[in-house]
């Protein structure tokens, strides 16, 4: 009976060992059954400290789903797996900003406005009269004009009854009265002392002298230096053309020098006027020669042409006193549509360029203000998403809606930016048109008198 009663112990042991571990063999099998999805633990968005300032918005990195990446169902996915358990709603913000922020095209729009040229950098020509770079400004320089008079005993000849020189001074006298205020005048003659005699020759032919030295043109001054001057000797018009030379060589530099030479004949002293006339435009003086032949023959026309053809001006040829005055006229005329054509081609290149700078800026600030307003709808729209899931509550998605417009009111600094530079570039831009309209109209005036 004891026998019995062990071997039915020790049967039930066996059983119940038996049972534990089939159970152990059973919960083993169930954990490594392949294909079975295993509990996965909540996701947590990145978190990132609070950004106070521009600085440091531009410091964060790009959000997974900022820009071209960013995927609604995602982002709800996101924050369906964020764990929010005891978290106040700056740390929800700061959970949720790291999806979407933008701030990675922000770093290349603020590298664009800093290194943006807002300043216009289109440099006005030279205008008819020369101009000089003052403080980043074109300015009127002085021009320099200057009148060579042949003094040959031949401009006492009569037109019209009075002297080739008295024709010949009136027409100066009134050109140098048109030019612009504050031009440098001279007034060289040649061939002013002896006589047309042979005996006179040598002398006559060493004479030249600058009798109104490059100053300012004032009427009374310059009238009486006109009048002072006599028709009496020979015709050395190279010897004027190099003396010319050496006086523009030694006075102040300009953008253009004008040369006038008033004669009636052709050279008489054995000189090259042609090859003056060459040297000086070669020279690097900037001097072109007008040549104005004053009731010349055939022979001196010629030459008067080929002298005018190498200082890289033109020859006029006049017979009257009637020809010289047309002859001024069309040179103010002249001079009028060179100032037409400066302040045409002057206002359009700075137009021009101050369209190209304003349609860039206004086109970048737009993206730029497009993407601050996507951001900040993504935003609320992750905050409504939390709201509709009852994850948060009314005062929670205010305290975050506060948020997202503090971090909009941050960006709106370099939104001013934008605006600073359109200023910059609109103000700068109509200020040199405007210089360039007043400058022109200024000269045109005076040329049209």
């Amino acid at each position: 009976m004891r026998n019995y009663v062990g071997m039915l112990g020790l049967l039930v042991i066996l059983v119940l060992t038996a049972c534990s571990s089939g159970e152990e063999t059973k919960t083993v099998n169930k954990e490594e059954v392949p294909g079975k999805e295993q509990e996965s633990e909540p996701a947590e968005s990145p978190s990132m400290e609070l950004s106070e300032t521009m600085d440091d918005i531009l410091q964060e990195e790009a959000g997974e789903y900022a820009g071209e990446h960013y995927d609604k169902e995602k982002v709800n996915q996101a924050l369906d797996d964020l764990d929010m358990e005891g978290m106040e709603a700056e740390e929800i913000y700061m959970n949720i900003l790291p999806l979407m922020s933008e701030s990675g095209q922000y770093r290349e729009y603020s590298e664009f406005i800093q290194s943006f040229q807002a300043n216009i950098e289109t440099e006005v020509s030279d205008t008819p009269r020369g101009m000089e770079l003052e403080e980043g400004k074109k300015v009127e320089g002085s021009a320099n004009i200057t009148f060579l008079l042949d003094s040959s005993g031949s401009m006492a000849e009569t037109i019209d009854g009075r002297q080739k020189m008295d024709h010949a001074k009136d027409a100066i006298h009134d050109f140098v009265a048109s030019m612009p205020e504050g031009s440098n005048v001279s007034l060289r003659i040649y061939g002013q002392e002896g006589s047309s005699k042979e005996s006179d020759k040598a002398l006559s032919c060493s004479s030249t002298e600058n009798v109104y030295d490059r100053k300012a043109y004032d009427e009374e001054a310059f009238q009486q230096t006109l009048e002072g001057v006599e028709p009496v000797g020979w015709t050395p018009i190279a010897k004027a053309i190099e003396e010319t030379e050496k006086d523009l060589k030694s006075g102040p530099k300009v953008r253009q020098q004008l040369v006038y030479i008033v004669s009636d004949g052709i050279e008489t002293c054995g000189g090259d006027p042609v090859a003056a006339a060459g040297a000086l435009r070669d020279s690097g003086e900037e001097g072109t020669i007008h040549v104005i032949g004053f009731d010349v023959d055939d022979e001196g026309q010629e030459q008067l042409m080929d002298v005018a053809k190498a200082g890289g001006g033109e020859y006029e040829s006049v017979d009257s006193a009637a020809d010289f005055q047309r002859l001024f006229e069309r040179e103010r005329v002249r001079l009028f549509n060179e100032w037409s054509r400066w302040t045409t081609d002057n206002f359009n290149n700075v137009a021009r360029e101050q369209t190209d700078k304003l349609n860039e800026l206004y086109r970048e600030r737009t993206d730029f203000k497009n993407l601050t307003f996507r951001e900040q709808s993504n935003l609320k729209n992750a905050v409504l998403h939390l709201s509709q899931d009852d994850r948060i509550d009314s005062d929670t998605n205010k305290q975050i809606y506060d948020l997202i417009e503090e971090r909009a009111d941050t960006l709106k600094e370099l939104e001013a930016d934008f605006d600073a530079a359109l200023d910059q570039t609109d103000e700068e831009g109509d200020e040199r048109r405007e210089d360039i309209l007043d400058k022109g109209k200024e000269k045109k005036d005076q040329y049209s008198n």
